[in-house]
């Protein structure tokens, strides 16, 4: 596995690796309903959050296999395709995001998919909220790193 820079051309395989961990990997927390109104994108405005963000992209054999998004000291995105869940994704996009951010308090809203891996690499949570996408609530953890 290679962690490295996003580029342009990442963006449709990323969008189809969000829309399938939602569908597929989170939807072992959430509801049908609660997916639906998840996996949605908004190309325009993820073309732009992609150009906002500092975006590291995992690669295996030179594909697209996941992804994290921060700006500034907020992660907004995590997502790991499902073949590839529960093998270290996750954690090697996070520490490589820890390199290039090493210093400072690093904030998430985790799912209740997520939370676990964020524990493991050192997130505490400060507050499970309740929290509204598309007419529909979903509990997720604002956690923080503190480093």
């Amino acid at each position: 596995m290679l962690i490295r820079p996003y580029r342009e051309s990442d963006f449709s395989t990323l969008c189809q690796i969000f829309q399938r961990a939602v569908r597929e990997t989170a939807s072992q927390h959430y509801s049908p309903a609660q997916i639906n109104a998840w996996a949605q994108v908004d190309e325009a405005r993820w073309q732009q959050k992609m150009a906002d963000s500092l975006v590291l992209v995992a690669t295996v054999d030179g594909t697209p296999v996941g992804f994290v998004t921060a700006v500034e000291y907020y992660i907004d995105l995590l997502f790991v395709d499902p073949a590839y869940s529960g093998q270290g994704v996750a954690s090697a996009l996070l520490k490589s995001l820890f390199a290039e951010v090493p210093t400072g308090t690093l904030t998430v809203e985790a799912s209740i998919t997520a939370k676990r891996c964020f524990e493991r690499l050192g997130f505490v949570v400060l507050a499970e909220q309740e929290v509204e996408a598309r007419g529909e609530r979903f509990v997720n953890y604002r956690m923080e790193k503190v480093r």
